[in-house]
């Protein structure tokens, strides 16, 4: 059963300030087909550094993709975070409260990085294997018949072109050595590493009646649903770093706990510890949970019991109508009669 506690916090689009992130593209700007306009937004949007300018100019016909991209990843971490205290909600009124999240060095800003650095990968690689990009098409690298008797054809998923492009631009604005950048450089890299990970070898079969006499491959790169999944895995087991200080006296990151293996490319890392997000505290990113929606049947994190933070909740009881009973008629129709419930 569902409860409703209160009244509905609605998702409100990605803030927009003179530091915003560049993901907003995603919820902010309707980007043109035309190359005049595109180049314009180099220039006017207050997204991108100098940098990502740079990349924006020299690669007009990607900001599409990297649009896209942006949305899947704010989408997704919406659907990832849905039953969570954080859902991933942001909001235009306050225009800080996303940005208060993504300026910690917490588990939530690790995962946005990566499931955001994975989503422009993935948008530019399906542009690649759709031929609407020209600089890339398919990857050809993977060609003639394997030792198991099955051919190479198709369009092989052009990862690689996607994982480059979205280090170029993703990382053109995390350039500098302090802790953060270092996290966020981390994080983006694992988001992309889910890409090269998480790819399927699809096959076609060829022969008369169905006899699968030759098979024919080819790559393909997971959807982006299995990527927001392996990421969220990522986050629930994203390893705790701590400061040291080099040789040359400039921090680093270790893992806190030395019997803690070292972090890998693949692994998520964070080194502060999020708010518990309960109460409404726009300074650190945090809508509160009142008027959430909770499972009155769950003992885990989406039950009323901590989704709620303790302070109980209110039970509304709606009645449904949903087909029940369906049976299939000859030919060709199928008759339900239709059920109440509470």
């Amino acid at each position: 059963m569902r409860v409703i506690i209160t009244a509905i916090v609605p998702l409100i689009s990605l803030l927009v300030s003179s530091e915003a992130v560049w993901w907003t593209l995603g919820t902010q700007l309707s980007v043109s087909s035309d190359p005049a306009k595109k180049s314009m937004l180099c220039y006017v949007t207050r997204q991108f550094n100098s940098r990502q300018q740079e990349v924006c100019r020299k690669n007009p016909d990607l900001m599409e993709h990297v649009a896209h991209g942006a949305k899947y990843g704010v989408h997704e971490c919406r659907h990832q975070f849905r039953n969570r205290r954080w859902n991933c909600s942001t909001i235009r009124e306050s225009g800080s409260l996303f940005e208060s999240v993504l300026s910690k060095g917490c588990r939530e800003a690790a995962f946005v990085h990566a499931v955001t650095a994975a989503g422009v990968a993935h948008s530019v690689t399906d542009a690649c294997s759709k031929g609407r990009i020209e600089s890339c098409d398919c990857d050809r690298n993977l060609s003639g018949r394997s030792s198991k008797g099955w051919t190479w054809s198709g369009c092989n998923s052009n990862i690689k072109f996607g994982v480059w492009f979205s280090k170029q631009f993703t990382e053109a604005r995390e350039r500098g050595d302090d802790l953060r950048q270092i996290m966020n450089r981390h994080n983006s890299r694992a988001g992309r590493k889910a890409l090269e990970e998480l790819v399927w070898r699809k096959y076609k079969c060829h022969g008369l009646s169905g006899s699968c006499s030759m098979k024919t491959c080819w790559m393909q790169q997971a959807n982006f649903r299995q990527i927001g999944d392996h990421l969220k895995v990522k986050y629930d087991s994203a390893v705790e770093m701590t400061t040291k200080v080099n040789r040359r006296g400039k921090k680093r990151l270790k893992p806190k706990y030395s019997h803690f293996k070292k972090p890998s490319d693949k692994d998520l890392i964070y080194f502060e510890t999020s708010p518990n997000y309960c109460d409404k505290n726009v300074t650190v990113g945090s809508l509160g949970t009142s008027g959430r929606q909770c499972n009155y049947t769950s003992n885990g994190i989406d039950g009323c019991e901590l989704l709620c933070c303790g302070r109980g909740h209110n039970i509304q009881q709606a009645k449904i109508t949903r087909n029940c009973n369906c049976v299939f008629k000859w030919c060709c129709e199928v008759k339900c009669e239709r059920c109440k419930e509470v």
